[in-house]
């Protein structure tokens, strides 16, 4: 959890989010990892960005869904622009219904030549 934590703090560093989000995630963050005390593991959103081909992906990013929701504005606006850039328009309603179900799905998955963007819930 350390890491995650420091990237919310990077955040809040870079100014990309206020002090009263920082603490709201990293409150979730403390109910996320308290409540999962069960077999069944968390789910997360995961975003993974692939450039001209590349075996590893330029961009990794791993949510967990308990505060995947908080997340959601930050997150689709930086995907839309990208995508936009690239001339694709994608349903972003598809991501919160996904964060909304839980249930493991593909998102999307956009290939244009060597570049790729998958969005995807396990």
């Amino acid at each position: 959890m350390n890491e995650e934590k420091m990237r919310i703090l990077k955040l809040l560093e870079e100014k990309k989010i206020t002090s009263a989000e920082a603490m709201e995630l990293l409150e979730a963050m403390g109910k996320a990892s308290s409540s999962g005390g069960g077999e069944r593991k968390g789910r997360v959103l995961r975003i993974r960005v692939y450039e001209s081909g590349a075996a590893e992906p330029k961009v990794n990013v791993n949510i967990p869904l308990a505060w995947a929701k908080f997340m959601a504005p930050f997150i689709e606006s930086k995907i839309k622009a990208k995508l936009a850039d690239k001339g694709y328009d994608v349903d972003l309603g598809k991501i919160q219904e996904a964060i909304d179900s839980q249930e493991p799905m593909k998102i999307v998955d956009v290939q244009d030549g060597g570049d790729k963007v998958e969005i995807f819930v396990e």
